[in-house]
Protein backbone atom coordinates (compact mmCIF):
# COMPACT_ATOMS: atom_id res chain seq x y z
CA UNK A 1 0.00 0.00 0.00
CA UNK A 2 1.04 2.98 -0.98
CA UNK A 3 1.34 6.16 2.19
CA UNK A 4 1.74 8.68 -0.19
CA UNK A 5 0.40 9.43 -4.14
CA UNK A 6 2.39 8.63 -6.78
CA UNK A 7 2.75 12.42 -8.34
CA UNK A 8 3.96 13.75 -5.03
CA UNK A 9 7.76 14.37 -5.16
CA UNK A 10 9.87 15.99 -2.52
CA UNK A 11 12.91 18.28 -2.85
CA UNK A 12 15.67 16.18 -0.90
CA UNK A 13 17.94 18.63 -1.06
CA UNK A 14 15.71 20.62 1.10
CA UNK A 15 15.01 17.74 3.33
CA UNK A 16 18.57 17.17 4.25
CA UNK A 17 19.62 20.65 5.04
CA UNK A 18 15.88 20.51 7.32
CA UNK A 19 17.00 17.66 8.94
CA UNK A 20 20.53 18.31 9.49
CA UNK A 21 19.20 21.74 11.01
CA UNK A 22 16.57 19.95 13.40
CA UNK A 23 19.84 17.23 14.52
CA UNK A 24 21.43 20.21 15.36
CA UNK A 25 18.55 21.54 17.69
CA UNK A 26 18.12 17.98 19.40
CA UNK A 27 22.05 18.12 20.09
CA UNK A 28 22.14 21.31 21.95
CA UNK A 29 18.78 20.84 23.94
CA UNK A 30 20.75 17.38 25.26
CA UNK A 31 23.45 19.95 26.28
CA UNK A 32 20.90 22.69 27.31
CA UNK A 33 19.05 19.74 29.53
CA UNK A 34 22.45 18.80 31.53
CA UNK A 35 23.22 15.31 29.32
CA UNK A 36 19.83 14.57 29.33
CA UNK A 37 18.02 13.39 26.44
CA UNK A 38 14.08 14.38 28.12
CA UNK A 39 14.07 17.70 26.37
CA UNK A 40 14.83 15.83 23.01
CA UNK A 41 12.80 13.02 23.25
CA UNK A 42 9.92 15.83 23.88
CA UNK A 43 10.85 17.93 21.17
CA UNK A 44 11.30 14.54 18.17
CA UNK A 45 7.58 13.61 20.01
CA UNK A 46 5.64 16.74 19.40
CA UNK A 47 7.62 17.28 16.30
CA UNK A 48 6.69 14.15 14.76
CA UNK A 49 2.58 15.19 14.79
CA UNK A 50 3.63 17.00 11.76
CA UNK A 51 3.96 13.82 9.53
CA UNK A 52 0.58 13.94 9.55
CA UNK A 53 0.15 17.56 7.93
CA UNK A 54 2.67 16.34 5.25
CA UNK A 55 0.56 13.21 4.81
CA UNK A 56 -2.66 15.62 4.41
CA UNK A 57 -0.43 18.17 1.89
CA UNK A 58 0.88 15.47 -0.26
CA UNK A 59 -3.23 14.60 -1.30
CA UNK A 60 -4.37 18.12 -1.18
CA UNK A 61 -4.18 19.78 -5.00
CA UNK A 62 -2.03 23.33 -4.55
CA UNK A 63 -5.38 25.01 -5.74
CA UNK A 64 -7.40 23.35 -2.54
CA UNK A 65 -4.56 24.82 -0.36
CA UNK A 66 -4.95 28.41 -1.98
CA UNK A 67 -8.86 27.92 -0.92
CA UNK A 68 -7.87 26.98 2.71
CA UNK A 69 -5.80 30.63 3.32
CA UNK A 70 -8.43 32.56 3.70
CA UNK A 71 -10.61 30.50 6.38
CA UNK A 72 -7.73 29.36 7.97
CA UNK A 73 -6.17 32.71 8.57
CA UNK A 74 -9.69 34.07 9.94
CA UNK A 75 -9.96 31.18 12.00
CA UNK A 76 -6.23 32.07 13.28
CA UNK A 77 -7.43 35.53 14.18
CA UNK A 78 -10.30 34.02 16.29
CA UNK A 79 -7.71 32.28 17.99
CA UNK A 80 -5.77 35.45 18.68
CA UNK A 81 -9.17 37.01 20.10
CA UNK A 82 -9.79 34.07 22.34
CA UNK A 83 -5.97 34.27 23.54
CA UNK A 84 -7.13 37.79 25.15
CA UNK A 85 -9.87 36.67 27.28
CA UNK A 86 -9.06 33.28 27.68
CA UNK A 87 -5.38 32.65 27.38
CA UNK A 88 -2.86 31.06 29.71
CA UNK A 89 -0.93 33.74 31.77
CA UNK A 90 2.55 33.39 32.28
CA UNK A 91 5.66 35.24 32.57
CA UNK A 92 3.84 38.64 32.48
CA UNK A 93 2.22 37.38 29.16
CA UNK A 94 -1.05 36.31 27.56
CA UNK A 95 -0.19 34.45 24.50
CA UNK A 96 -1.11 30.88 25.08
CA UNK A 97 -4.14 28.59 25.24
CA UNK A 98 -4.31 26.08 27.58
CA UNK A 99 -6.29 22.41 26.25
CA UNK A 100 -4.63 20.57 29.34
CA UNK A 101 -2.87 18.27 27.72
CA UNK A 102 -0.70 20.70 25.32
CA UNK A 103 -0.46 24.84 25.47
CA UNK A 104 -0.69 26.14 22.13
CA UNK A 105 0.56 29.99 20.60
CA UNK A 106 -1.91 30.74 18.18
CA UNK A 107 0.65 33.98 16.82
CA UNK A 108 3.21 30.98 15.46
CA UNK A 109 0.54 30.00 13.37
CA UNK A 110 -0.67 33.18 11.84
CA UNK A 111 3.09 33.27 11.01
CA UNK A 112 2.16 30.45 8.19
CA UNK A 113 -1.64 31.43 8.03
CA UNK A 114 -1.11 35.37 7.12
CA UNK A 115 1.84 34.85 4.11
CA UNK A 116 -1.02 32.24 2.44
CA UNK A 117 -4.05 34.76 3.02
CA UNK A 118 -1.70 37.40 1.23
CA UNK A 119 -0.55 35.35 -1.35
CA UNK A 120 -3.99 34.08 -2.10
CA UNK A 121 -5.38 37.71 -2.40
CA UNK A 122 -3.05 39.06 -4.52
CA UNK A 123 -3.54 35.85 -6.81
CA UNK A 124 -6.52 36.55 -7.22
CA UNK A 125 -6.65 40.14 -7.77
CA UNK A 126 -3.44 39.82 -9.79
CA UNK A 127 -0.08 41.73 -10.48
CA UNK A 128 1.46 44.35 -10.27
CA UNK A 129 -0.36 45.12 -6.87
CA UNK A 130 -3.31 47.67 -7.38
CA UNK A 131 -4.13 49.85 -4.89
CA UNK A 132 -7.53 47.96 -3.87
CA UNK A 133 -4.92 44.83 -3.12
CA UNK A 134 -2.71 46.93 -1.27
CA UNK A 135 -5.79 48.13 1.06
CA UNK A 136 -6.93 44.73 1.50
CA UNK A 137 -3.30 43.62 2.30
CA UNK A 138 -2.69 46.45 4.75
CA UNK A 139 -5.97 45.75 6.60
CA UNK A 140 -4.68 41.80 6.99
CA UNK A 141 -1.63 42.90 8.25
CA UNK A 142 -2.43 45.42 10.28
CA UNK A 143 -5.36 43.02 12.13
CA UNK A 144 -2.70 40.01 13.34
CA UNK A 145 -0.10 42.89 14.52
CA UNK A 146 -2.16 44.49 16.85
CA UNK A 147 -3.87 41.55 18.01
CA UNK A 148 -0.34 39.82 19.22
CA UNK A 149 1.03 43.09 20.35
CA UNK A 150 -1.40 43.71 22.85
CA UNK A 151 -0.64 40.06 24.28
CA UNK A 152 2.28 41.16 24.71
CA UNK A 153 4.42 40.16 22.19
CA UNK A 154 6.72 42.91 20.53
CA UNK A 155 8.93 40.46 18.79
CA UNK A 156 6.34 38.33 17.05
CA UNK A 157 4.54 41.09 16.22
CA UNK A 158 7.16 42.99 14.55
CA UNK A 159 7.76 39.77 12.56
CA UNK A 160 4.37 39.71 11.21
CA UNK A 161 4.90 43.19 10.08
CA UNK A 162 8.12 42.35 8.02
CA UNK A 163 6.49 38.74 6.77
CA UNK A 164 3.77 40.65 5.51
CA UNK A 165 6.02 43.47 3.81
CA UNK A 166 8.21 40.50 2.24
CA UNK A 167 5.03 38.82 0.96
CA UNK A 168 3.92 42.52 -0.63
CA UNK A 169 7.47 43.41 -1.69
CA UNK A 170 8.00 39.78 -3.69
CA UNK A 171 4.70 40.44 -5.46
CA UNK A 172 5.88 44.25 -6.92
CA UNK A 173 5.37 47.41 -5.62
CA UNK A 174 6.12 50.82 -7.46
CA UNK A 175 9.02 52.66 -6.11
CA UNK A 176 6.56 55.51 -5.00
CA UNK A 177 4.44 53.51 -2.65
CA UNK A 178 7.85 51.98 -1.24
CA UNK A 179 9.11 55.08 -0.41
CA UNK A 180 5.77 56.49 0.72
CA UNK A 181 5.42 53.39 2.96
CA UNK A 182 8.84 53.93 4.84
CA UNK A 183 7.98 57.38 5.55
CA UNK A 184 4.40 56.25 7.07
CA UNK A 185 6.82 53.61 9.20
CA UNK A 186 9.23 56.68 10.30
CA UNK A 187 6.42 59.04 11.05
CA UNK A 188 4.52 56.54 13.04
CA UNK A 189 7.37 55.80 15.51
CA UNK A 190 6.39 58.08 18.16
CA UNK A 191 2.99 56.41 18.25
CA UNK A 192 4.66 53.18 18.47
CA UNK A 193 6.74 54.37 21.55
CA UNK A 194 3.61 55.27 23.49
CA UNK A 195 1.84 51.61 22.85
CA UNK A 196 5.04 49.62 23.84
CA UNK A 197 4.93 48.79 27.88
CA UNK A 198 7.03 49.64 30.41
CA UNK A 199 9.45 46.61 30.40
CA UNK A 200 9.65 46.97 26.39
CA UNK A 201 10.75 50.42 26.61
CA UNK A 202 13.13 49.01 29.28
CA UNK A 203 14.58 46.80 26.57
CA UNK A 204 15.38 48.95 24.22
CA UNK A 205 16.52 51.48 26.66
CA UNK A 206 18.79 48.54 28.03
CA UNK A 207 20.28 47.81 23.93
CA UNK A 208 21.97 51.18 24.45
CA UNK A 209 22.73 51.25 28.10
CA UNK A 210 23.17 48.01 29.54
CA UNK A 211 26.27 48.00 31.30
CA UNK A 212 25.11 50.36 33.56
CA UNK A 213 22.89 48.16 35.25
CA UNK A 214 24.46 44.51 34.89
CA UNK A 215 22.68 43.21 38.31
CA UNK A 216 19.40 43.84 36.40
CA UNK A 217 17.77 44.74 33.47
CA UNK A 218 21.21 44.41 31.36
CA UNK A 219 21.93 40.96 33.53
CA UNK A 220 20.70 38.33 31.00
CA UNK A 221 22.39 40.17 27.62
CA UNK A 222 26.14 40.67 30.04
CA UNK A 223 26.18 36.42 30.95
CA UNK A 224 25.11 36.07 27.16
CA UNK A 225 28.18 38.03 25.44
CA UNK A 226 30.26 36.58 28.44
CA UNK A 227 28.88 32.65 27.15
CA UNK A 228 29.63 33.81 23.44
CA UNK A 229 32.83 35.35 24.03
CA UNK A 230 34.23 32.54 26.45
CA UNK A 231 33.83 30.08 23.18
CA UNK A 232 36.38 31.33 21.45
CA UNK A 233 37.14 30.00 17.77
CA UNK A 234 36.51 26.04 18.53
CA UNK A 235 34.65 26.09 21.62
CA UNK A 236 34.61 24.48 24.92
CA UNK A 237 33.03 20.89 23.56
CA UNK A 238 29.79 19.27 24.03
CA UNK A 239 28.17 19.95 28.07
CA UNK A 240 31.02 21.96 28.80
CA UNK A 241 30.14 25.42 28.44
CA UNK A 242 30.68 26.76 32.23
CA UNK A 243 28.42 29.52 31.63
CA UNK A 244 25.11 27.41 30.67
CA UNK A 245 25.89 24.20 32.59
CA UNK A 246 26.54 26.19 35.63
CA UNK A 247 22.97 28.36 35.22
CA UNK A 248 24.05 32.04 34.39
CA UNK A 249 22.18 32.29 31.52
CA UNK A 250 18.21 31.77 31.76
CA UNK A 251 16.00 30.73 29.13
CA UNK A 252 19.10 28.82 27.45
CA UNK A 253 16.65 25.98 26.72
CA UNK A 254 14.66 28.43 24.61
CA UNK A 255 15.15 32.25 23.20
CA UNK A 256 19.12 32.21 24.53
CA UNK A 257 20.04 28.26 23.18
CA UNK A 258 22.44 30.25 20.34
CA UNK A 259 24.10 30.67 23.96
CA UNK A 260 24.87 26.56 24.02
CA UNK A 261 25.94 27.01 20.20
CA UNK A 262 28.19 29.52 20.94
CA UNK A 263 29.78 28.27 23.81
CA UNK A 264 30.33 24.71 23.30
CA UNK A 265 30.97 25.14 19.30
CA UNK A 266 32.43 28.44 19.01
CA UNK A 267 32.80 31.01 16.60
CA UNK A 268 33.55 28.09 14.31
CA UNK A 269 30.42 26.05 15.12
CA UNK A 270 28.21 29.33 14.35
CA UNK A 271 29.98 30.15 11.26
CA UNK A 272 28.38 26.54 10.25
CA UNK A 273 24.70 27.32 11.33
CA UNK A 274 24.72 30.65 9.97
CA UNK A 275 25.66 28.56 6.76
CA UNK A 276 23.12 25.99 6.89
CA UNK A 277 20.47 28.61 8.31
CA UNK A 278 20.96 30.85 4.83
CA UNK A 279 21.13 27.55 2.72
CA UNK A 280 17.99 26.47 3.60
CA UNK A 281 16.37 29.82 2.83
CA UNK A 282 18.05 30.65 -0.22
CA UNK A 283 16.88 26.84 -1.52
CA UNK A 284 13.22 27.55 -0.44
CA UNK A 285 13.29 30.95 -2.24
CA UNK A 286 14.88 29.51 -5.28
CA UNK A 287 11.91 26.71 -5.26
CA UNK A 288 9.42 29.58 -5.30
CA UNK A 289 11.03 31.30 -7.70
CA UNK A 290 10.77 28.22 -10.12
CA UNK A 291 7.15 28.34 -9.52
CA UNK A 292 4.37 29.89 -12.29
CA UNK A 293 2.02 30.36 -9.94
CA UNK A 294 1.68 33.91 -8.26
CA UNK A 295 0.08 31.94 -5.04
CA UNK A 296 3.12 28.83 -4.80
CA UNK A 297 5.68 31.55 -5.52
CA UNK A 298 5.05 33.98 -2.96
CA UNK A 299 4.62 31.59 -0.29
CA UNK A 300 7.59 29.56 -0.56
CA UNK A 301 9.28 33.36 -0.71
CA UNK A 302 7.56 34.95 1.85
CA UNK A 303 7.85 31.54 4.31
CA UNK A 304 11.43 31.05 4.15
CA UNK A 305 11.66 34.69 4.04
CA UNK A 306 10.21 34.51 7.61
CA UNK A 307 12.09 31.23 8.47
CA UNK A 308 15.53 33.39 7.91
CA UNK A 309 14.38 36.69 9.76
CA UNK A 310 13.33 34.43 13.03
CA UNK A 311 16.91 33.22 13.13
CA UNK A 312 18.35 36.71 12.61
CA UNK A 313 16.16 38.70 15.04
CA UNK A 314 17.30 35.67 17.28
CA UNK A 315 20.48 35.79 17.02
CA UNK A 316 21.34 39.06 16.87
CA UNK A 317 18.94 39.83 20.24
CA UNK A 318 21.32 36.98 21.96
CA UNK A 319 24.73 39.05 21.01
CA UNK A 320 23.12 42.01 22.19
CA UNK A 321 22.67 43.82 18.44
CA UNK A 322 18.79 43.94 19.39
CA UNK A 323 16.69 44.32 22.43
CA UNK A 324 15.60 41.26 23.90
CA UNK A 325 12.09 40.68 22.25
CA UNK A 326 11.40 37.31 23.15
CA UNK A 327 11.42 35.39 19.13
CA UNK A 328 12.52 31.79 19.44
CA UNK A 329 15.67 30.41 17.33
CA UNK A 330 13.72 28.10 14.78
CA UNK A 331 14.56 24.93 15.03
CA UNK A 332 16.83 24.63 17.76
CA UNK A 333 14.58 26.59 20.66
CA UNK A 334 12.80 24.21 23.13
CA UNK A 335 9.06 24.98 22.05
CA UNK A 336 6.23 22.59 20.66
CA UNK A 337 4.26 25.18 19.27
CA UNK A 338 7.15 26.97 17.75
CA UNK A 339 8.89 23.76 16.32
CA UNK A 340 5.47 22.10 14.90
CA UNK A 341 4.48 25.63 12.99
CA UNK A 342 8.74 25.61 12.13
CA UNK A 343 8.09 22.11 10.40
CA UNK A 344 4.52 23.20 9.19
CA UNK A 345 6.24 26.03 6.96
CA UNK A 346 8.91 23.77 5.31
CA UNK A 347 6.45 20.95 4.97
CA UNK A 348 4.08 23.29 2.99
CA UNK A 349 7.46 24.72 1.02
CA UNK A 350 7.58 21.21 -0.02
CA UNK A 351 4.33 20.79 -1.57
CA UNK A 352 4.29 24.26 -3.56
CA UNK A 353 8.08 24.74 -4.23
CA UNK A 354 8.41 21.44 -6.01
CA UNK A 355 5.47 21.43 -8.44
CA UNK A 356 6.63 21.01 -11.88
CA UNK A 357 6.53 24.14 -13.76
CA UNK A 358 5.59 22.87 -16.79
CA UNK A 359 2.52 20.85 -15.46
CA UNK A 360 1.44 23.74 -13.31
CA UNK A 361 -1.38 25.32 -13.30
CA UNK A 362 -1.75 29.22 -13.69
CA UNK A 363 -5.43 29.09 -12.45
Amino acid sequence: MRLFPKHFTLDWALLILVSMAILTGLMLLYSADHLSMNLPLKQLTKGSLILGVILGLSYLDERKIRELSIPLYLISLALLIFVLYKGYHTKGAQRWLNFYLFRFEPSELVKITLPMALASIIHQQGIPIKGKTLIQACIMIFIPFILVLKQPDLGTALILLLIGGITIFAAGLNRKIIYGGILLIMASLPLFWQMLHGYQRQRIITLFSGDDDLKHHGYHIHQSKIAIGSGGFWGKGLGLGDQVQLGFIPEHKTDFIFTVLSEEFGFFGNILWLCLVVTIGLRCIYLGYKQRNTFNKLVCISLSSAYMLGSWINMSMVCGLLPVVGVPLPFLSYGGTSFVATLAAFALILKLGHTDPRKQHLW
